[in-house]
C-alpha cells in the first residue's frame, strides 16, 4: 500500500512537472516569436510599406450625370431619389477634399422599379434593379448640385470636428434624398464602430439651415 501511494505522489510531481515545462516552452516560443527568433524557425521578412494611393476624386454633378446616362439605357424616364457616398477612417481633410465614388438610385414609373447605379472614377456599375409598389420621392434638380462641401462645412461646425478629432477610426455617410416637407436634405451621419459613438446632422440642402443634430 505504502508503493502505491509513493507510486501516485511520483505521478503526480512528474505531470506537474511537465505541466510547468510545457509553460515555460510556450512561454519560450512566444517571447522569441514577438522579440526574436526562435530556432528552427525563419524569421518574418521586414519590407517597407508603400505610401498610400492618393484617391481618385468625382464630383457629384460629374457623378450623377453618367449615373443617368447609364439609367437612361435601362429605362427613358428615370428620374433621381438619392445620392451618397462613404468615407472611411474619415478626417476633415478627406471630407473637404471630395469623394472617391457615388451611389444613386433612380426610380422608373414606367416599369415601376428602382435602379441602384454606383459611379466611380473609370467606372460604372448597375448593383440593382427592384420592382416598387409605391413611388418614391423624386428629388428636382436644385443647389444641390454644386455639391456637399457647404453641408459638410456645416457639419464639420455643428460637432463633426470635435468627433472626428476624437475618434480617427469614424467612418462617415452622406445621404441626399427629399424630405416629407419637399426639399432636399443632407443627412451627415458619423459613426466608430468601436463605441458606437454616433454623431448626425440633417441639413437643408437649398437653404443649408440645420434641421437637426443628434446625440
Amino acid at each position: 500500500m505504502a508503493d502505491e501511494d509513493r507510486k501516485n505522489r511520483l505521478l503526480g510531481l512528474l505531470g506537474v512537472g511537465l505541466g510547468i515545462a510545457g509553460l515555460l516552452l510556450l512561454g519560450y516560443m512566444l517571447r522569441h516569436l514577438l522579440w526574436g527568433d526562435v530556432p528552427g524557425l525563419a524569421s518574418p521578412a521586414t519590407t517597407a510599406v508603400p505610401p498610400t494611393p492618393t484617391r481618385a476624386l468625382i464630383d457629384l454633378w460629374d457623378a450623377y450625370g453618367q449615373a443617368r446616362t447609364v439609367a437612361q439605357a435601362q429605362a427613358e424616364d428615370v428620374q433621381l431619389v438619392a445620392a451618397s457616398t462613404q468615407w472611411q477612417v474619415a478626417s476633415e481633410q478627406a471630407l473637404l477634399t471630395g469623394a472617391s465614388n457615388w451611389s444613386f438610385v433612380f426610380y422608373s414609373a414606367a416599369s415601376d422599379s428602382v435602379l441602384d447605379i454606383v459611379i466611380g472614377v473609370g467606372e460604372t456599375q448597375v448593383v440593382n434593379q427592384t420592382r416598387v409598389w409605391v413611388a418614391p420621392k423624386i428629388m428636382a434638380e436644385g443647389a444641390w448640385q454644386s455639391g456637399p462641401k457647404d453641408a459638410l462645412l456645416v457639419f464639420l461646425a455643428y460637432g463633426g470636428r470635435t468627433f472626428l478629432d476624437e475618434h480617427p477610426q469614424a467612418v462617415v455617410d452622406l445621404h441626399l434624398a427629399e424630405s416629407d416637407s419637399g426639399s432636399p436634405v443632407w443627412a451627415i451621419v458619423a459613426l466608430d464602430v468601436s463605441d458606437r459613438s454616433l454623431l448626425s446632422v440633417l441639413i437643408d440642402a437649398g437653404t443649408g439651415q440645420v434641421l437637426s443634430v443628434a446625440p
